[in-house]
């Protein structure tokens, strides 16, 4: 059966409401902390109880022009909790802030897209910094021209700088998302930031954002992260025939190591991902899901038609074959 909604304990005050808590010693939050998603409420709520327990075991981290760098949902559970930071919680690092971000969110469960979105916004971190080291390094250029009077020319003691790699192959060697994909993620905040915003926090693929935003791409790019960041055990089965139980019959209008779209010969789309499937028939008149909760994994199709089981497979059987009484009222 499908369990309760969470109920939180706590309440989630704004970041700029944490902020407010620490004026003068922290005085805002470095862009690229901000592309860092958020912790869900339930994981809030224990960070919470944790630092009313045993206190901030882990430090918030500011740059020199302090900026929070590291530790917003810290700054946040302790506004919540009511307790006051000292200056022994606030310490001040001198670490790259895009390096941090990365380190971040490579701890965190993000999807495949919400990944993509993450490189996508260090990409436009990136290019803002190597914007603001070319207009620095056109600076240094004019004034070795000036430094010889009479002279048109650097001075040939100067040794030219070996180039440095562009920002969308900084990000993509760093992040492991291919530069294909990192276009069409830039594609698609250029076209809708609202549409781009909505990848970053799981609400929609990066497939539906593309053809949401009219962003085209080309056939052989896959949008998705390497093999390597989704093990072996998460790769999807071959979604088999709702009629027959056999695979043949089937179109398959998408399939990588993270999801699987199919066409079965009875209408019926289904899309497989790691951690949910999801069914729906062409006339809209159907429609079921199948995701876990907790040990468990739940169904649920029309009519209050539901259940749960311990084995994923199981319950995708229990959705196909209230799909089957579907078709069969139909006929």
């Amino acid at each position: 059966m499908i369990s309760e909604p969470y109920q939180p304990r706590h309440s989630f005050p704004s970041i700029q409401a944490a902020l407010k808590t620490v004026a003068g010693r922290i005085e805002g939050m470095h862009k690229a902390c901000s592309t860092v998603p958020g912790i869900g409420r339930r994981d809030f709520d224990e960070l919470v109880e944790s630092i009313k327990a045993h206190g901030l075991l882990r430090p918030i981290e500011i740059n020199r022009r302090k900026l929070l760098v590291d530790g917003r949902s810290r700054l946040q559970a302790c506004a919540a909790a009511g307790i006051q930071l000292t200056d022994d919680d606030i310490v001040v690092t001198d670490a790259d802030p895009v390096a941090i971000a990365r380190s971040n969110n490579a701890r965190r469960h993000l999807s495949r897209d919400q990944k993509v979105m993450e490189a996508e916004r260090l990409l436009q971190e990136e290019e803002e910094l190597a914007a603001k080291r070319k207009v620095e390094g056109g600076k240094k250029g004019r004034q070795a021209k000036q430094c010889s009077p009479g002279t048109t020319t650097v001075p040939s003691e100067t040794e030219p700088k070996k180039r440095q790699p562009r920002a969308k192959d900084k990000v993509a060697a760093a992040t492991g998302v291919s530069r294909e994909t990192l276009t069409v993620a830039r594609k698609i905040r250029k076209a809708d930031p609202k549409i781009a915003d909505k990848v970053a926090q799981g609400e929609l693929s990066l497939l539906e954002a593309a053809d949401k935003a009219g962003v085209a791409r080309k056939k052989r790019v896959k949008l998705s992260v390497p093999k390597s960041t989704t093990p072996e055990s998460a790769k999807p089965e071959p979604v088999r025939n709702s009629a027959n139980g056999k695979s043949t019959g089937n179109q398959s209008l998408w399939h990588d190591e993270f999801t699987e779209v199919i066409d079965t010969p009875d209408d019926l789309r289904v899309v497989r991902c790691q951690n949910a499937t999801l069914y729906s028939h062409k006339t809209n008149a159907f429609s079921a899901v199948v995701m876990p909760e907790g040990d468990q994994w739940w169904w649920c199709g029309p009519d209050e038609n539901q259940g749960s089981t311990s084995r994923r497979e199981d319950a995708e059987k229990s959705a196909l074959d209230c799909f089957a009484t579907f078709v069969k009222n139909e006929a």
